[in-house]
């Protein structure tokens, strides 16, 4: 779904420049929502300052694990590159998943050993021997020790050549990674409330320029808006935005896999618009607006 845009401007820099469209729930995390309203500039830092490590979360990793069932071609991409834990008979190892599986990070051990993915570890070994002066014959007859040897088990394939095939018990994301930035959700709520406000953003009000100098780096978040972090209470197929009004600051309200949430408030600021809910059903990969009211309001639905 892309949201119109009437102005000319940029809503961070403020500039009258050529715009570019921006996943207002960013593009890594599953988001679809766009709108045109930064500029190139903007929109690149705020990805590669925030945005991209937004997926390490150890909460959207452990919801895109619970979740991955019913949205397998988005679990893929949201998986692809992040860390996994592999436990093995010889201890954990740390890499990532690639469509043919786990595939683990090469490593020096403490005691002077190689760990590598098998693909790597066969041409290793065969470059070792070959240095070592190793002719056709004997080098084939230590690769085929190599390809014919058991898992989890040592073996000598060479005289002081050893090596194990360690078979992969358990993987888990790692989680060590930190929460995402309360930034992140705080540039969420700021685009979404932007399109409630339209071109009234440009405003050189305080209240929105302080909230324009934290998303560049420049201001204290405390001093214009509280970011809180929530939970509900099971998973779903589902990220939603709503602007929940004034109580008595302008508040929105982003829901990501249904269960984590979070309540960004403006401390500062007002808006007076009628309100919208945002929904997006991850797993049938369908976006919801409708205006909140009384009954609801009108509902549009995009595929």
């Amino acid at each position: 779904m892309k949201a119109p845009w009437p102005g000319d401007r940029c809503i961070l820099c403020l500039r009258q420049t050529q715009l570019t469209e921006e996943h207002i729930i960013p593009k890594s995390l599953g988001g679809r929502l766009t709108c045109v309203l930064l500029c190139d500039k903007c929109n690149s830092t705020l990805g590669a300052r925030w945005e991209a490590a937004a997926r390490s979360d150890p909460s959207i990793r452990i919801a895109v694990e619970n979740l991955a069932y019913r949205f397998p071609a988005l679990a893929t991409k949201l998986r692809a590159n992040q860390t996994y834990m592999a436990h093995t008979k010889a201890g954990t190892v740390r890499g990532f998943m690639r469509r043919s599986g786990f595939r683990a990070f090469s490593k020096k051990e403490n005691d002077g050993s190689l760990s590598q993915p098998t693909d790597e570890a066969r041409r290793t070994v065969e470059t070792i021997l070959r240095k070592s002066g190793y002719g056709p014959a004997p080098l084939q007859e230590a690769l085929r020790l190599f390809d014919d040897a058991p898992d989890d088990r040592r073996i000598q394939i060479a005289p002081g050549l050893e090596m194990g095939k360690w078979s992969v018990k358990e993987i888990q994301p790692d989680l060590s990674k930190p929460l995402m930035d309360p930034v992140v959700p705080l540039k969420m709520a700021y685009e979404f409330l932007t399109c409630h406000l339209g071109t009234a953003v440009y405003d050189e009000a305080p209240q929105i320029e302080e909230v324009r100098q934290v998303l560049r780096g420049r201001g204290e978040p405390d001093l214009c808006c509280r970011v809180d972090r929530l939970r509900a209470d099971a998973y779903e197929p589902l990220h939603g935005l709503c602007f929940e009004g004034n109580n008595p600051h302008a508040t929105v309200q982003i829901c990501l896999f249904g269960w984590l949430r979070y309540e960004v408030h403006f401390l500062r600021l007002a808006v007076v618009a009628p309100r919208h809910i945002y929904t997006h059903d991850l797993e049938h990969n369908v976006e919801y607006l409708r205006m909140a009211g009384k009954n609801g309001g009108a509902q549009e639905r995009t595929p």
